[in-house]
């Protein structure tokens, strides 16, 4: 290797090429989900006890903290609004089907009580 003076005395030593260095940057995870497509069908269509309106405000406050960078209440609401939805569907859907066996069950009921020539 070659030796270079400098302007102040202190000999430097030619290295050849320059040695890169990894660095790391360490960023937030910013991929939160808030679910507001699944709040907004619950809060209209499945909303027993108000469950679809509690996850459509949960979607809310997670879509408005991701915006202002507070990721971890945002992870914290979005997993509260997919909780309720999943709460409202069940509790929608298991409505719905006990809503329809009562009426089933209430017309072959009222078709066994009416006179043999009133029957079709």
């Amino acid at each position: 290797m070659q030796s270079y003076s400098v302007h102040g005395g202190i000999p430097m030593k030619d290295q050849g090429a320059p040695i890169a260095q990894q660095v790391v940057v360490s960023m937030p995870d910013q991929r939160v989900s808030d679910d507001i497509i699944f709040s907004t069908f619950n809060l209209h269509f499945f909303n027993p006890c108000c469950l679809g309106f509690g996850a459509f405000y949960n979607s809310i406050k997670a879509r408005d903290s991701r915006y202002l960078g507070d990721f971890s209440k945002a992870r914290q609401y979005g997993a509260r609004a997919r909780r309720l939805n999943i709460a409202a569907v069940i509790i929608g859907c298991i409505s719905v089907l006990t809503v329809i066996i009562i009426i089933v069950t209430m017309k072959n009921n009222s078709e066994a009580t009416l006179p043999y020539h009133y029957r079709q």
